[in-house]
């Protein structure tokens, strides 16, 4: 678990967005608890989701996510001080169809492959320029 209260979390998610996607994000979602209605993949309801799109948002939210989670993602939720932080669904399903995330049921994980990390190299050197 992270040592930081929710308000830090949503400003490192606000910063990140900002400097990738130009404005804040609005997929802050946490809970007080484990989001165990999303415990396997199938109950992540992405089977309407044929969302495929390499956007500025969904750039921001992975490295988001990365840096919460070191690439090994909760599918409950990554714990961060005493809640729970829920990826955006459309945007993992996203990640999951373009091959940026493999889903680990036994371990109740995305874990980022290799062309993620790709990926994540490339958002770093395109959008962080300084």
């Amino acid at each position: 678990m992270l040592e930081m209260g929710e308000e830090t979390a949503k400003r490192i998610v606000n910063a990140i967005a900002v400097a990738i996607d130009g404005k804040p994000s609005s997929a802050k979602t946490f809970k007080s608890s484990p989001h165990k209605d999303l415990g396997s993949y199938s109950d992540w309801a992405q089977d309407d989701n044929n969302s495929k799109f390499d956007t500025t948002r969904t750039r921001a939210l992975l490295i988001s996510y990365l840096v919460f989670s070191g690439g090994r993602i909760p599918l409950l939720g990554i714990p961060i001080g005493e809640k729970w932080f829920r990826p955006d669904k459309w945007v993992a399903g996203a990640l999951v169809k373009k091959g940026f995330f493999d889903v680990d049921e036994a371990a109740g994980e995305f874990v980022v492959t290799p062309a993620g990390w790709e990926y994540v190299a490339e958002t770093l050197e395109t959008h962080l320029k300084g």
